[in-house]
């Protein structure tokens, strides 16, 4: 019996699970193929709606859907993994393979000023519960100085989110007292890294919440009386949460030394590890812990969008070169975004350069569709199997799936 491993259960681990499923299902030489998938949680976590209210709600069970298709779970925490012996080790236990997915995803970019342990995040559901319950508890405490004030440290996608999102969860929390809500970054303008194309939607969305704005600017202390800028300007908080980023898990550079800047490990267009040691080629990676090509002239994101697709192409690459099949080409050369902006609906954009498709409450019933239906796996076998396959979003595509959801 061949064994094909799944390291890690976000969505690219569920997805490459579910495409190396579905081709053992219709190629009987796969037929005693073993697919097991290791995850430290038994849950998938919808990552991208812990800036949202009652995170301790956003994930689906992962053993129902796994056991529906076929696919043994280990839960384990990977500590390591001995390429050449085609190995994964969790704690003083370890699994062998015949093919690897490495699909353990990313964690936050803590920067050193966050060392002292101050400050919250919402980078996973434990830590989005725990600002959760800090939110939740700050209507028990006296009135103070910045009791209702919130630095949000990082203005990329999940700042934004988080921030035009917080007034309406304070007041919902029955805040009678002015809410204060202070992005802070170090580029010049909150939203930087998004381009062009949604700036304006983002600069109105965040002047609408009255939120402000530091940027050009980096966090020079943080104490638990609230933070200190490099520009020496005090602003005393009770709530801080760092939204500063990501870096691939760090079992990347255990495995391999060709890692880019955040992390992440380099690879083939078949998603196969780039390099000539011993049992380097049956190794497969995907979504945030790989450095794949998107297309010419850019590399994935390390986003839901782009770990669901890789993770589909790892998992049938893995399976098929156990068959000896043809390989299937990653490419995903369409990229949209769709930008959560509270009260002031949602920005979707379409292309590298960002070029926006729709605004506000048009924007924002996207938002919640792919939120609350596209990004969740289905439930029964055939459904799984169905959406497993290793296709891309096109055009045509993006304008039936995506915009028509306005209709």
């Amino acid at each position: 019996m061949t064994r094909l491993v799944i390291a890690g259960g976000g969505f690219a681990g569920f997805w490459a699970a579910a495409a190396a499923a579905r081709l053992r299902s219709d190629v009987p030489a796969l037929a005693s193929l073993e697919i097991v998938l290791i995850s430290r949680e038994d849950q998938l976590v919808i990552r991208p709606r812990l800036y949202e209210a009652n995170p301790s709600q956003m994930s689906v069970p992962l053993i129902p859907r796994l056991e529906a298709i076929g696919v043994r779970f280990e839960r384990g925490e990977i500590s390591s993994v001995d390429v050449g012996g085609a190995k994964v080790w969790c704690a003083a236990t370890s699994i062998s393979y015949d093919r690897l997915v490495l699909a353990t995803g990313s964690e936050l970019a803590r920067p050193s000023e966050s060392v002292d342990g101050h400050g919250f995040d919402i980078d996973t559901l434990a830590g989005a519960s725990a600002l959760d319950r800090h939110l939740r508890g700050l209507t028990a405490r006296p009135e103070s100085e910045g009791r209702w004030t919130v630095v949000i440290v990082g203005g990329g996608f999940t700042g934004i989110e988080l921030a035009t999102a917080l007034p309406e969860r304070l007041r919902d929390l029955g805040s009678a007292s002015a809410i204060r809500v202070v992005m802070v970054d170090i580029a010049d303008r909150i939203g930087a890294s998004l381009g062009d194309g949604p700036n304006a939607a983002i600069h109105n969305a965040l002047t609408a919440a009255g939120i402000e704005t530091r940027t050009g600017v980096t966090i020079a202390s943080t104490d638990s009386q609230g933070v200190t800028l490099s520009s020496g300007e005090r602003i005393v908080c009770q709530t801080l949460v760092w939204t500063t980023g990501m870096r691939a898990s760090p079992l990347a550079a255990k495995i391999s030394t060709r890692t880019d800047g955040l992390g992440r490990i380099a690879v083939t267009p078949e998603l196969r590890l780039v390099g000539n040691g011993a049992g380097i080629n049956h190794v497969f990676a995907a979504g945030d812990v790989a450095h794949a090509a998107a297309d010419r002239d850019h590399a994935i994101l390390q986003s839901c969008q782009h770990a669901q697709v890789t993770g589909r192409f790892a998992g049938y690459n893995a399976a098929a070169d156990l068959a000896g099949l043809p390989f299937q080409t990653y490419r995903q050369p369409l990229y949209t975004t769709c930008l959560d902006l509270g009260h002031s609906g949602a920005v979707l954009t379409k292309g590298w350069d960002r070029t926006v498709e729709a605004t506000g409450e048009i924007a924002k019933t996207i938002k919640r569709r792919i939120n609350t239906q596209l990004i969740y796996p289905p439930a029964d076998r055939e459904a799984i199997l169905a959406a497993a396959s290793p296709a891309v979003m096109d055009e045509v595509m993006f304008r039936s799936r995506i915009l028509a959801m306005t209709k």
